[in-house]
């Protein structure tokens, strides 16, 4: 839900999701799967063509991935791009 409130009220074209535990690699393309095969249609369910946007494009890496990847652009770039950290309630590192 929160992809369509950044799509639809803030005009964003992506939602990074951002796991911080290395358990969680796999979480945004897990996540990018399921969102945008369901939201990246262009007709709906009966054939019709939709006139609206569909989905944002959705992304993400573990934390130390994409620190230095992308960090600096959704830090200090021109563009909005949401982004949800996401972390465990209890860690499996000892």
């Amino acid at each position: 839900l929160l992809g369509i409130w950044y799509h639809k009220f803030y005009k964003a074209e992506t939602h990074a999701l951002l796991p911080y535990d290395q358990y969680l690699h796999r979480f945004a393309a897990y996540f990018q799967q399921g969102d945008m095969e369901s939201n990246g249609k262009y007709v709906t369910r009966s054939g019709d063509v939709v006139d609206y946007s569909t989905g944002p494009i959705v992304w993400g890496e573990p934390g130390t991935n994409g620190q230095h990847a992308f960090y600096q652009l959704i830090h200090q770039g021109t563009r909005l791009i949401p982004a949800d950290f996401i972390a465990p309630a209890q860690s499996h590192n000892q």
